[in-house]
Order: structure tokens, then sequence, then C-alpha cells
């Protein structure tokens, strides 16, 4: 049967030479052969080799390779970079010759199919690209996250494309996050970011083999340095022992941590000489993009009186006394590498544009998206947060020759789908573009079971932003799901919805019980039950059917026991304890499950397994009848922590960061701590965490009987490394109480209270 090709190949240059039909495979046979230069490089051979791998999964013809140039009047596919043509009797057009490093080139040439590429990464993505015209998809790594199509025969109709990606830069996931345990996992993320155009993976594999497989996809190598790259050009544990004043003065004291002294002329030499190396490696490799001069994560910054005047010049932003420091690095570097290019974060303090400076032409800006909002997009007149961000793009944008764009799509907070909808990718993409991002990356969390739909579409956004999203996602649940279409279309959807375009997730776990609320996972269970029906014939549609239920298991579960915890502290009683205690059990245990899936980033797993059992033993814990021994307890009140689970909570509201007293409000907190019948506290300490101005008032207070208080530490501010020795007080008593309560005096609400700690010894 004759094959033609799937609509959406991307944007393209059509060229005048295209010529008639070339048959590659009739009825399972070869009918042309692939040709490489003799003297082809790793990517083109690898490139050539992967023709020849896919055309053969989906017609069982192998085609032979040789490294010669085709007789004329031979049906050939020929690859090669662009500038390597000419040993395979191929001439290069115009179009062809202009193209960047990553630009593709398809063309058909009487009975010849060139596929190539700008440079080395360029023929492996060309090589791709046609085979997705062909049907090919990669949707997750592995054979189960690949759709191949049947062909028995293949003919390439006449066909001229040359095409430049969207970004030049496209990095989501720096490869497995499981330090290659599993070597064949780490090569399917690998080969997932390749095949679907990233260019920017940073954690090379273990072991020459594994080099080698890295290098054949075009490399590495694409900038200089690592994010927040100060601390690795001048760590303080090599440097800050004969060099205080080249690290933050604050609080009258040189520190270690934080930022540099960025108005000490020793700095500023000691950063132009590693951006003069890295300079160096960029103009042997054109594949470098840029030498990463980031400053550290978190604040930090230098007091000493030189960095305040400058600094104080524009109180809004700190991007200031950056500019001023790596506009003198930027101009020494363009002084001897005219095309060179350094790059810096914009985020945090310094996240907005400043008054009285702008960025060097050389010098790239990396604008971060954090935590502006996980729901609406910046896009949305309706998305307050969104429009902070929206405002210091546009106004970078007025400031800044070279931009880029450092995004969230991956997410660290849970492991559930990440609510960024496709329909905000789309358009914010695009956005991007239009006012001249060059470059995207997103801090992205492997949680391929469920987010995969979400890696796959900004891959293909950042490739070619103009990719019709609604037809993406169609092709998506035809392709994969097959019979099980319908109902797959109606599960991802009800997730993209969830909440409508207005919503706003600010990115905290607690979230969660909006995003999914129970009647939505009812819903999404029928119809995954309905889907594993459909397929029941059709064995890898239920693989990847049983792929999505590992996460979507995880979800319901991790749902219930937060919800279970939820009533618990609604209306505490011995069956809604035990209900919850229960709901955690189910949920930690199903963490073994997970085990070897790649469902999640093996090496995550035992992070958010050991928050849910530190839940079950919260459960487990009585406070009132601890058994001899050293004891310690801590408590993070972020969203209430485990107060409503230990303690008497009077008047506090749980908030973001922990627990908040409301306008001209009171509120007090207070943990019972008895030992067993007949035995005796030796020593105790206590510490909390929390805020304090002349409009608090607040008291940690002890007590023997719970009625009559002693203060312990009153107004001020409270920090968990000052423990409050109560040893004295406590000492041969079987039971003790600790309070710590707030009277806010402000006209508006106020989280004031973040940790406990309580610390002691039975015998």
């Amino acid at each position: 049967m004759r094959i033609g090709f799937a609509a959406a190949m991307l944007c393209a240059a059509f060229l005048p030479a295209a010529s008639a039909e070339v048959l590659l495979v009739r009825e399972g046979k070869p009918a042309a052969a692939i040709y490489v230069a003799a003297d082809a490089s790793l990517p083109e051979r690898f490139a050539a080799r992967e023709l020849q791998r896919y055309l053969q999964k989906s017609s069982g013809a192998r085609l032979p390779i040789r490294t010669e140039a085709p007789r004329s009047g031979r049906r050939a596919l020929v690859v090669g970079q662009v500038s390597r043509l000419a040993r395979l009797g191929v001439r290069a057009t115009a179009a062809e010759r202009a193209l960047g490093l990553e630009g593709i080139a398809l063309r058909t040439s009487g009975s010849t199919l060139i596929v190539a590429g700008g440079g080395p990464r360029g023929v492996v993505y060309a090589a791709y690209a046609f085979l997705e015209r062909l049907g090919y998809r990669w949707y997750w790594p592995g054979e189960t996250g690949e759709v191949t199509p049947a062909l028995s025969t293949i003919t390439v109709p006449s066909l001229a494309v040359t095409y430049e990606p969207s970004f030049r830069r496209r990095h989501a996931m720096g490869g497995p996050e499981d330090g290659w345990k599993d070597v064949q996992w780490g090569k399917d993320v690998v080969d997932w970011l390749v095949k679907n155009h990233q260019n920017f993976w940073l954690q090379s594999p273990p072991g020459d083999r594994q080099r080698r497989f890295v290098a054949e996809r075009g490399g590495t190598d694409t900038k200089v340095g690592s994010g927040h790259n100060w601390q690795h050009i001048l760590p303080p544990a090599r440097y800050f022992q004969e060099h205080p004043d080249w690290y933050p003065e604050i609080n009258g004291q040189r520190q270690p941590e934080g930022q540099l002294c960025l108005t000490n002329p020793e700095v500023i030499d000691k950063l132009t000489e590693y951006a003069l190396a890295g300079a160096a490696k960029m103009a042997k490799d054109p594949s470098i993009l840029f030498v990463d001069m980031s400053q550290n994560d978190g604040e930090g910054w230098c007091e000493c009186a030189r960095c305040r005047a400058l600094d104080d010049r524009d109180p809004s932003t700190r991007a200031d006394i950056v500019l001023y420091a790596l506009n003198q690095v930027a101009e020494r570097v363009a002084a001897r590498y005219p095309d060179a290019v350094l790059m810096f974060f914009v985020y945090a303090s310094a996240a907005n544009p400043p008054s009285w400076i702008k960025p060097a032409p050389n010098l790239m800006i990396e604008q971060t998206n954090y935590c502006y909002n996980y729901g609406a997009s910046f896009l949305n007149p309706r998305s307050e947060q969104g429009a902070r961000f929206r405002e210091n793009l546009d106004a970078w944008s007025a400031l800044a020759t070279k931009r880029g764009v450092y995004d969230y799509y991956g997410f660290y907070n849970w492991l559930e789908a990440l609510p960024v909808t496709l329909y905000r990718l789309a358009d914010e993409i695009g956005y991007y573009k239009r006012i001249g991002v060059d470059g995207l990356y997103s801090e992205t969390q492997q949680r391929w079971s469920t987010n995969h739909l979400l890696y796959y579409a900004f891959s293909r956004l950042w490739w070619d932003h103009t990719t019709d999203v609604k037809a993406m996602l169609e092709e998506f649940f035809r392709l994969f799901y097959g019979p099980a279409a319908e109902p797959m279309r109606r599960f991802y959807l009800a997730l993209e919805e969830s909440g409508g375009p207005d919503r706003y997730w600010s990115g905290d776990e607690f979230n969660l019980p909006q995003i999914y609320p129970p009647a939505l996972r009812r819903q999404c269970r029928g119809w995954l039950d309905e889907a594993r029906a459909l397929a029941k014939e059709e064995p890898k549609v239920l693989a990847r059917l049983d792929f999505v239920e590992l996460g979507w298991r995880y979800t319901e579960l991790h749902l219930a026991a937060m919800e279970a915890h939820a009533a618990f502290r609604q209306a505490p009683g011995p069956e809604a304890k035990a209900a919850a205690r229960t709901a955690w059990q189910e949920y930690a245990a199903y963490f073994e499950r997970l085990k070897g899936t790649h469902a999640f980033a093996e090496n995550e797993l035992p992070r958010w397994q050991a928050r849910a059992q530190k839940q079950v033993d919260a459960y487990i814990l009585d406070l009132s009848r601890l058994p001899t021994g050293r004891f310690e307890y801590r408590d993070t009140l972020a969203t209430g922590g485990n107060a409503r689970l230990h303690a008497q909570v009077d008047g506090f509201l749980d908030g973001l960061w922990g627990l908040d007293v409301s306008a001209n409000g009171s509120a007090s907190l207070v943990y019972e701590l008895g030992a067993q019948p007949g035995h005796r506290w030796t020593e105790a300490k206590v510490a909390f965490d929390g805020f304090w101005d002349d409009q608090t008032a607040n008291a940690i207070e002890i007590s023997l009987d719970g009625q009559t208080w002693t203060p312990v530490k009153e107004n001020a501010v409270f920090r968990l490394a000052d423990e409050h020795d109560v040893t004295a007080t406590v000492r041969g008593a079987e039971r003790f109480w600790v309070r710590c309560r707030y009277q806010n005096r402000a006209p508006r609400d106020r989280c004031v209270l973040y940790f406990v700690r309580l610390s002691g010894t039975i015998e």
C-alpha cells in the first residue's frame, strides 16, 4: 500500500527543487539503500542506523547502509550534514546552506530522498522528523511509549522542507534522576529527549559505552557551567579563609554563604577569568550556547558600604548590582571573544528590571516564572500573580537583547499531574516567541506516569511554537489508545479542565483536594476501567493503561489519606483517627508497588515514602503516654502540620507557611507531654520558630498542671535554633504542658508560627 505523510509536520520553507516521489520499501522489501559518507561523523552514522532500524520495524524491510555516493538513477536515502552532502553527490540548496546547527532539511531530488541537518544534532533531528512524518511518535521513554506505524510500502511524495527550531535552547530534564542505576532506563530517557528535539541534557551516563551513546545523539555540552554558578566559580571552601572580602558582608561580618561582594575588583577579575575560559570553549565548539554566570540561589546579598551604595539606587531589585558586575565581565569577554554569550538568572529579589542599568549586548538574561501561578496563564487578565510576571517579561524585553525563560512545568511539591494546562502552554510559548525569547528551560522532575502528556506537549511546542495543540491531543488519543481513545480522551481532558482557566494554584500540597475533588476522581476511575475493558484484546494499549494506572492509583491513595486526615481534624474521635491511620498506611505501602516501574524517578520515591510513613507514625504516636528513653518531636506547621493531631489548637488558622492568627485575634497551641505511669521526666527542651513585631504579643509558657503557666520567653522572635531548657521545672514530673500563644493587633491575618521542636529524656 502507498503511505502518505502525517499532517503534523512542522512549519517549513518550501523550495522549488522538489521532484517526483521516491520509493523506499515495496511490499516489505527494500527498494532503496541508505547512504552516508565514508568519513561520516558519529551522529551521521547514528541517524542512518536509526532510519534503517525504524523503517525495518514498520515494514520488515532492512535497507542496506552504504558509505559511498549513490549511482545515478539508483533509489537512495542520503543522510548527512549539509556541509558534507557533496561527498554523496548532492548539491545543497541555498536554504539548506543557511541552516543553523540544529536546522533540518528533508528533500526529494530525482530518485533520492535527502535527510540532512545544519550540524550534528540537526542530522539526528532530521531523521526523527522524517520518521514522525511516517507516523512514529514517542510519548514516554521506552517501547511502551512508542507508536510504530505498520507500513508494507513506503513512498515519499515530492518534498522540499527546511526548518529551524522555534527556540535555540530547549531543556527540561537532565537525563535520568536515578543516577543511572538502571542503565537501560537511563538510555531510554536520553533517547526520548532527543527524539522529541530537546537539546540540553546535562547528566552524562557512566562508562565509555554510555558516553558514546550520548555522543551519537549530538553530545551534551551546550553550555559551560551549572545553574547558580557563583558557588562553583568561587567556592567558599576553597577561598573564604584567605579572601573573606570576596564574600558578602552581612550584619557587619563577612559570611561564606550567600552571594559575592560585587564591588570588589578582585571578584570581577575572578569572574572574568572563568568567563574567558568558557568563551574559549565556545569558540572551539559552536554547539555551546552560553557561559553560565548566574548568582547563587537564595539571598545573602552583600551589605558593605560600596555594595549598598549601588544596590540602593533602585530598591525594587537586586538585578542592578548583578548587572554592574557582570557587564564589566561581559565587556572584557567581548573584547577577545565577540561571539561569546554569558547568562544569569533574573528571579527572586533580582526579578524586577532596574531603572538605571541594562544588560550588555552579550549578556543573556534567563527570567524565571517561579510560583507566580501554576493554574491560570500569565496572559489571563484575571490572573493577578501572572500579571506581575508578564509585566516583568515586557519590561526586560525592552532592556535585554538576549533572553531566555526558566519555567516550572515539572513540579517538586507533589507527584500527581501538574496543573499547567496545554491551552496555557500554547498561548504562553507563542507569546515568548513574539517578544524575542530565544531559549526555554523547565525545572522538570520525572513523573512519567502522571505528567507524560505535559512533557511531550511542551517539547513539541518548544520545537515548533505553532503546533496545533488540539490536533496534537486528538492524535495522541487516537494513536496511543486505539479502541480506548474515547474514555482516555475524557480522562485527560477532565484533568486538563479541572478548576477552569481562571484557577489559581499556589503550588502547595493542600491545593490537591481542589484539583482532584472526589467527584472528578470517581469519573476518572470509571473512564480508566472503561478503557481497560475496551482494550482487552490490545496488549500494548493495556500496558500503557497499566503505566497510567500506577500514577492514578497513587493519586487516589494520596488524596484519600489527605481527606481522612482532614476529616479527623474537623471531628476528632477514635473512629476518625483509626480511619485516617488506615488510609495513610495504605498510601505508604503503595510505594513498594511503584519501585522499579519508573512511574516516578526512582531516587525520589524514598523521600516521599518517608513522608508518608512519618504521617503513619504521627497517628501511632501518643504524646501523653510516651515510653522511657530519649524523645524528640518535630512539627512543621505549614498547612497545620500535625498540630491538629497532637496539640490543642485554639484560634490558629492553617496558612501557607504555618499557623495564622486572624486580624485583631488571638490564638494558642498547647502540647501535653506525659510519661507512662511510674516514669518521670529527667530532661526537657522546647523550641518554636515564629514571628514577632510591635503589633504582636507572644509567649512560650510551661505548666505542670495545664492550668498555671510560667513564661519561658515573651514578646520576641522565636527561632528553632534557640532551644529553651526547662529541665529545672519538669524534672521528676510525670507530665507537663507547653503552650505557645499569640495576640495579633494588626488589621490583617498574619502567619506567625512555623515550626516546633520538643525533646527530652524519660526514666
